[in-house]
């Protein structure tokens, strides 16, 4: 019986000194040493980033501390807008010559990141929204007054107020016609910011806009800066032609 065991025993330790002898052999015929290839690509790396951090502090420094003053003024303001009816205007007239200025600062130094500024610019429009919406109701609750007038002095020679085109277009209007403006947010790309921006342009019904000709889609193009290419991209007139069709929309002053 012990002879047996010491025999168990035997084995047993043999093969163990098989196996390890057969681990150190194949370890060192497949282990390969990294360190020298870790070391090259911390080296590339550090290089790298030197780079780049030389070619960023090449970048010109662009001074937009004026801009940002008036920028703050402007977020003053707007938080602190009463609800005067004579508010708002003064202060979108302030927020299209800001837009005037980040095109030209944009021009000068087309290296510089102005997105921040831009994001700020998109939230102010937003806020001035309700404002906006808010004197539309508060005009129409006067012009259903009794006795009210829109526009005063056609009504004095007799006719109807018809729209006037404005200079250097071909049907953008002065102001709406007798009809009620079209829903534009229908189309497609366009919500409430773009449909109040269209109205400053001069759009306000789907028959103007499925009457452009390319040339006229690069005028109002050019006098939308923030949504270049939207028109053609979104597919504006197309969809213009299949909405001005519908029995709700709004016709041609010479379609009455």
């Amino acid at each position: 019986m012990g002879f047996l065991l010491a025999k168990i025993l035997f084995l047993l330790a043999l093969a163990t000194a098989c196996g390890g002898l057969f681990s150190y052999w194949w370890f060192r015929r497949n282990y390969e040493d990294v360190t020298l290839e870790y070391a090259r690509s911390r080296t590339e790396w550090s290089a790298w980033r030197r780079s780049l951090e030389e070619r960023l502090g090449a970048r010109p420094q662009v001074d937009l501390a004026p801009l940002s003053v008036q920028m703050r003024a402007v977020e003053d303001a707007v938080r602190g807008l009463p609800q005067a009816d004579g508010a708002a205007p003064g202060l979108l007239e302030r927020l299209a010559g800001l837009e005037a200025l980040m095109r030209r600062l944009s021009e000068r130094a087309p290296a510089t990141d102005l997105t921040g500024i831009d994001r700020r610019l998109m939230a102010i429009e937003h806020a001035l929204f309700p404002v906006q919406t808010r004197l539309d109701g508060l005009e129409s609750a006067v012009r259903a007054l009794p006795g009210a007038q829109a526009d005063p002095a056609p009504l004095e020679d007799g006719a109807a107020a018809k729209p006037v085109v404005r200079e250097g277009s071909r049907n953008l209007l002065t102001h709406p016609a007798s009809d009620q403006p079209d829903d534009l947010t229908r189309l497609r790309g366009v919500d409430k910011v773009l449909e109040r921006t269209l109205h400053r342009v001069g759009v306000f019904y789907f028959w103007q806009i499925a009457e452009w000709s390319p040339e006229d889609v690069q005028y109002v193009d050019s006098q939308l800066p923030r949504f270049k290419g939207r028109i053609e991209r979104d597919g504006w007139v197309e969809q213009a032609h299949e909405l001005a069709a519908e029995p709700d929309a709004a016709q041609p002053p010479t379609a009455h």
